[in-house]
């Protein structure tokens, strides 16, 4: 079985092959609920029109058909805003109809695919589609996030917040990303972004009750994660491209309402310019360098790639911990080149900062991320200057 559901793979627009494979599981999970004389193949038209509803279901509107004379919903797909990218979906449905004629030698029979078909296609000729991989066009990825953990502080026996509404709706997490763009922070939710989501969640102590910077927030999923789900007392993200900051800042604020629903009060989460380095500079953003002197924690995730930045990345974070021996930053590091990694901890060594790697062995998967590179790639730390270093995170 699949470790998501196909819902979960398709809203995070995860490897095509990745979606059709957690429907077929939970197709024959289905069928075992039937009779014998009831019973449909994972191919059927019932089965081809539960996939066309799943994507259906990922459209910003309610009103994605009308019931026909049948009793069966017909989806109007050009009234329809789907959030994953027009692109994607594209893909995805003529996969699924190749495997479905290698599978059974037959064609579609769903008149609610046929018609999604049609229209992708429709809308390509009239030059809607992203086969141009056009950098601006942008769309929507969604992430269910379990509800925030009552005593948080209290790592041995977290259980979900009661107080919380914890309804489907709520716990769903939307981020625009834009992912034929040459800028990586607004590309996707890179895999250490996931992971770290998940070492925090599964930790919520390490940022409870704390004031938080993240450096390199991307499109913000860590950040808001430690608001959310982790009991921050406020999460400062910051990067430093324009069109990051931009789709940062939409990202905060479009979710909003998903926030208050768990509690997190307006002004918690904020967002700021920050170039590595540049701390002590003044050109650096007053907001940001406030947000620095009164944090605790630092994070950061797949922040280590570019050599030439490391160097800056690290006096930044030296800058953080000189200023207090209670403070940390925890770094969430995806391992690709041995050679930026080791000057990354040849940096480290420099200007004495000890790192502590976590396991994540009894870390639950909870996002669909992790497709280019496995979860084993990404490496938890926590960092302290060598004279305050204690192992308790």
């Amino acid at each position: 079985m699949m470790p998501f559901s196909s819902w979960q793979y398709f809203r995070a627009m995860a490897p095509i092959d990745h979606v059709i494979d957690a429907f077929l599981d939970e197709e024959k999970t289905r069928l075992l609920h039937y009779t014998t004389s009831d019973r449909h193949d994972v191919w059927s038209v019932h089965s081809q029109r539960r996939f066309a509803n799943m994507i259906a279901s990922s459209s910003e509107s309610k009103l994605n058909g009308v019931i026909n004379k049948g009793g069966e919903e017909v989806h109007h797909w050009d009234s329809i805003q789907l959030l994953p990218s027009k692109r994607y979906v594209r893909k995805l449905v003529m996969r699924y109809n190749a495997r479905l004629e290698m599978a059974t030698n037959a064609e579609l029979e769903d008149d609610n695919l046929a018609n999604l078909i049609g229209y992708l296609f429709t809308s390509s000729s009239r030059g809607l589609s992203e086969d141009a991989l056009d950098p601006s066009l942008s769309c929507i990825v969604t992430y269910r996030v379990p509800p925030p953990l009552r005593d948080a502080g209290n790592n041995d026996n977290p259980s979900p917040n009661s107080q919380i509404d914890d309804s489907f709706d709520n716990l769903l997490l939307n981020m625009r990303i834009y992912p034929h763009h040459n800028d990586v922070g607004v590309a996707k939710v890179w895999e250490a972004g996931a992971a770290l989501s998940e070492y925090i969640i599964h930790n919520p102590h390490v940022i409870n009750g704390r004031h938080v910077v993240e450096l390199g927030a991307g499109v913000g999923f860590t950040g808001l994660i430690a608001a959310a789900c982790c009991g921050a007392k406020s999460v400062h993200m910051t990067d430093y491209t324009v069109s990051t900051l931009v789709n940062l800042a939409y990202n905060v604020d479009s979710n909003q309402l998903w926030l208050q629903r768990r509690e997190v009060g307006p002004n918690v989460v904020s967002v700021g310019h920050l170039e590595w380095g540049e701390l002590a500079e003044s050109n650096t953003d007053l907001k940001t360098v406030s947000a620095i002197i009164n944090a605790d924690v630092i994070l950061a995730a797949d922040v280590v790639y570019a050599i030439e930045c490391i160097p800056h990345l690290i006096s930044t974070v030296h800058k953080f911990l000189s200023s207090s021996n209670r403070k940390i930053a925890l770094f969430a590091t995806t391992h690709r080149n041995r050679n930026t990694f080791q000057l990354f901890e040849d940096e480290l060594e420099k200007n004495a900062i000890v790192c502590d790697y976590k396991s994540q062995d009894l870390v639950p998967s909870l996002f669909p991320c992790y497709f280019n590179q496995p979860r084993s790639d990404v490496r938890i730390c926590v960092m302290r200057l060598r004279q305050t270093y204690q192992q308790d995170v």
